[in-house]
C-alpha cells in the first residue's frame, strides 16, 4: 500500500491550472487573479485635504505663538469634498476646508479645525505649520503605471475596494472547480425520508457538499445511487461530462456490492491507486479521466470527510490558482498516554487547545470511521506514525487544524 504522502503527491501531481473567467468584481472575492492589475491612474487622483480644517499658506504662520497668533481673514467659499474652486488662496487669507476636498491653488497646509480659534470671521493661529501638514499627496497610494495586484493572488475585500478606486467593475479570475458528489449504496435514503430496518440516511453527500463550498469550490450534489451497475455508470458519466472532479462515497472496497471501482475503469479512467496505509481511509481510490479527477472515497463519514481534507481540498485549491494549498499545522503534546496499532499511519480527531504556552491535544473520543460525532467536535486531526504502539502524555505530534484554537482551558478536557 503507497504511505499517506505518496498518495497526496500523486494527486497534486494531477492537478492543473484551470482556465480564466471574467467575472463582475463582487463576484471575485476570494478567487485568484488571473491578470496584473496596473494602474492607469494616480491615487488619489489630486491633492486633498486629510481632515476637516483650514487651508492655509504655511509661510503665513511663521512666527505664531499663544501670546502672538497669527490671523487668517476666512474666505466666503469653503470646500465641500466633491468641489473645486477656481481662486487662489491670497497670503493672508484662508479656506473652509472639509476632508478629502482637493486643495485649493495657493495653499500647502491644512490646520485642523480644533487646532484654531475662531474670531468673527478671521481664524486665530498659535503655532507655525509647515508645508504639507495634513495633505494627502497626488499619488500618494498609487501612481499610474504601477503593477497593484499580481497575478495570482487571491481576492480579499481590500482588494475589491483597490480595484473599483480603479474604475474596474470587472476582473479576469481563475474559475471555480466543479465538483460532482455521489453517494452509492442500496441502504442509503435521503434526510427527509423516514428511517425503516436497515436503512441509513445519507450524510456523507451533506458534508462533502458543505466541504467542497467552503474551499471555495462549486458542489454539484448528484444525491443516492443504488448499487446497480448501469445507474452507477450513468451517474459517473453524467458528472464526468460536467464537473472538473467526480466524488464518490463508497463502492471501493472489496464487497460484492461495491461497483464503482469496476465501473470507473471500464469507463477507461486510468487508476493511480487504490488503498492507502492509513486509518481511516484506507480503501482510497484515485483516477484520471482525460482531464477529469475522480475519487473512490470509502462509505464511512468520518473516512469520507478526512480523506476530503488531506487530498481532495489541497487539488481544488491548487487547480483553482491558490498559493497556500493546505491547512495549517501546529505542533502539539497529547494530554493522555496513547496506544495504537503499528501498521498504518493513524489520523485521530483533536480538540487542541492552549493552556498558558502549552498547545494540547486531546482525543475527542471513540476513533470509529462511523463516529461522525468525532469530527464534529474537533478542531484538529493529528498524525499518528506507525514506527511505535505506546505515545505518553506530553509527547509532542503534528496536527492539521480544521478549525481555530480553543482559547477557553475551562471548555478544554484534562491535560
Amino acid at each position: 500500500m503507497l504511505s499517506p504522502e505518496r498518495a497526496l503527491q500523486i494527486v497534486l501531481d494531477q492537478a492543473y491550472l484551470l482556465e480564466p473567467v471574467e467575472l463582475r468584481l463582487l463576484d471575485s472575492r476570494g478567487m485568484t487573479l488571473a491578470e496584473e492589475i496596473v494602474s492607469d491612474m494616480d491615487i488619489p487622483p489630486f491633492d486633498n485635504s486629510a481632515m476637516d480644517g483650514f487651508a492655509i499658506r504655511s509661510p503665513d504662520t511663521l512666527g505664531a505663538s499663544l501670546h502672538n497668533p497669527v490671523r487668517l481673514k476666512v474666505l466666503e467659499e469653503d470646500l465641500p469634498a466633491g468641489h473645486t474652486t477656481q481662486k487662489s488662496l491670497m497670503p493672508g487669507y484662508a479656506f473652509q476646508i472639509m476632508t478629502g476636498a482637493p486643495i485649493p491653488a495657493g495653499a500647502d497646509a491644512v490646520i485642523p479645525v480644533e487646532d484654531v480659534e475662531m474670531r468673527n470671521e478671521e481664524i486665530w493661529i498659535s503655532r507655525p505649520y509647515k508645508t504639507h501638514t495634513n495633505i494627502r499627496d497626488r499619488g500618494e497610494e498609487v501612481w499610474a503605471g504601477e503593477v497593484v495586484l499580481t497575478q495570482g493572488k487571491t481576492i480579499y475585500p481590500a482588494d475589491i475596494g483597490l480595484l473599483a478606486s480603479l474604475g474596474r467593475s470587472k476582473v479576469a479570475v481563475i474559475r471555480k472547480a466543479k465538483v460532482a458528489v455521489i453517494a452509492t449504496g442500496d441502504e442509503l435514503i435521503d434526510i427527509e425520508e423516514n428511517l425503516q430496518p436497515g436503512l441509513i440516511r445519507d450524510s456523507n453527500s451533506y458534508s462533502l457538499t458543505a466541504q467542497i463550498a467552503e474551499a471555495g469550490a462549486i458542489p454539484q450534489r448528484v444525491g443516492i445511487v443504488a448499487d446497480q451497475r448501469e445507474l452507477v455508470r450513468q451517474a459517473l458519466e453524467r458528472s464526468l461530462m460536467e464537473c472538473d472532479i467526480v466524488l464518490t462515497s463508497g463502492g471501493v472496497s472489496v464487497g460484492k456490492y461495491d461497483l464503482v471501482k469496476e465501473v470507473v475503469e471500464e469507463l477507461g479512467a486510468e487508476l493511480k491507486f487504490w488503498k492507502v496505509s492509513q486509518k481511516p481511509g484506507k480503501p482510497l481510490a484515485f483516477w484520471t479521466y482525460g482531464q477529469k479527477l475522480v475519487f473512490g472515497l470509502p462509505g464511512n463519514p468520518v473516512a469520507v470527510m478526512f480523506c476530503f481534507e488531506r487530498y481532495v481540498r489541497p487539488l481544488i485549491l491548487k487547480m483553482m490558482g491558490r498559493g497556500e494549498i493546505f491547512r495549517p499545522t501546529v505542533k502539539a503534546a497529547l494530554a493522555h498516554d496513547l496506544k495504537i496499532k503499528t501498521e498504518r499511519t493513524q489520523f485521530m480527531r483533536v480538540i487542541v487547545g492552549r493552556k498558558g504556552e502549552v498547545l494540547w491535544a486531546s482525543s475527542t473520543g471513540a476513533q470509529g470511521s462511523g463516529i461522525l460525532r468525532s469530527m464534529s467536535l474537533a478542531n484538529g486531526i493529528a498524525t499518528i506514525p506507525p514506527q511505535k504502539e505506546i505515545w505518553k502524555q506530553g509527547e509532542l505530534v503534528e496536527v492539521m487544524l480544521i478549525r481555530e484554537i480553543e482559547e477557553r482551558p475551562e471548555r478544554l478536557p484534562p491535560a
